[in-house]
């Protein structure tokens, strides 16, 4: 209980003590929240056509109703349900609600989600959160715990993120493109920076994440990021790949794995997409050489981001 204590009056504190805004002090925004898995596995009383007809989005034409049926009294889909029912949905509503609170205050004229509906995506982890427009989609069996027993088998790397820690991150991904201006180039450059601008939209959006939470890592490999930045880097100039349009950096240095390939010492322990790390570093010494606002920073060019934070670990 102590112990739980000091989490709780740490967390406050942090979040207090922060630059951004207090969430109590921000504008309410309005938000429905819908458990679709709920109506559709628990309340099996309700026929499917009045489901069908609350969620038509959701029931594909060339899809017969006999399959649905099915589907909905299936086993294997009801154990999972069950697995769900451990979440509260009051808690999801209340954080998803905060991001948007500190979406509306950094960007007011953007129209928002007013819905957000979980549903069961057979734990489709590459979909964890969906901007619909006016409707934020949330995977519900993707935020099951790393050791859920529904997880074995899929690889730790993946797992690692499987976690309702890392829920607001993936809300904050899902809603980037609104605030993000897609990038021009193709360069890893380009892409580092691309994912860097991403991750900083965390700080505003989540103030009060860890740090390792906003790219999804655990705190060790975190830990291993900070302490060979440099290293990283060096590889990065003596090997010339800022300006390279190689698709295999992505591959490399920017997508999920299990670690970073970089064919070296380095690779041991390192963790995957350190190209992103590296990119939100570059954008936060920008922030911090320019002063620039959130949205200038969003709005500036590779090229003006690389020369002006003088990123040199």
């Amino acid at each position: 209980m102590k112990g739980l204590l000091l989490f709780v009056l740490y967390f406050v504190v942090s979040c207090n003590t922060s630059s951004h805004p207090r969430h109590v002090d921000l504008e309410k925004v309005p938000l429905d929240y819908v458990s679709f898995e709920t109506l559709f596995f628990g309340e099996l009383h309700t026929p499917l056509e009045d489901v069908k007809v609350q969620f038509p989005f959701f029931f594909p034409n060339k899809t017969s109703d006999s399959l649905w049926l099915e589907k909905r009294s299936d086993s294997l889909q009801q154990l999972l349900f069950d697995a769900t029912k451990s979440i509260s949905k009051s808690h999801l509503k209340s954080r998803i609600t905060r991001v948007l609170q500190y979406a509306n205050y950094y960007f007011p004229d953007e129209k928002l989600p007013q819905t957000a509906i979980s549903l069961l995506t057979d734990v489709d982890y590459s979909l964890r959160a969906v901007d619909a427009d006016s409707m934020l989609l949330l995977s519900i069996d993707t935020y099951l715990g790393v050791d859920h027993p529904l997880y074995e088998g899929i690889p730790v790397y993946i797992k690692n993120k499987l976690t309702l820690n890392h829920l607001e991150s993936e809300i904050i991904d899902a809603l980037a493109p609104r605030f993000i201006p897609a990038p021009r180039g193709r360069t890893f450059l380009d892409h580092m920076v691309q994912h860097g601008k991403r991750l900083l939209l965390h700080d505003y959006l989540a103030p009060c994440l860890e740090n390792y939470q906003h790219i999804q890592y655990t705190a060790t490999q975190w830990e291993w990021a900070s302490t060979h930045e440099a290293e990283v880097w060096r590889y990065f100039i003596d090997n010339e790949l800022l300006f390279s349009a190689y698709k295999s950096l992505a591959f490399r240095f920017l997508l999920s794995s299990p670690y970073s390939k970089f064919y070296s010492y380095l690779d041991v322990d390192s963790p995957g997409r350190i190209g992103q790390w590296i990119g939100y570093q570059m954008l936060k010494k920008y922030q911090k050489r320019t002063g620039a606002t959130l949205k200038e920073i969003l709005a500036a060019s590779p090229q003006e981001i690389l020369k002006k934070s003088r990123y040199n670990p």
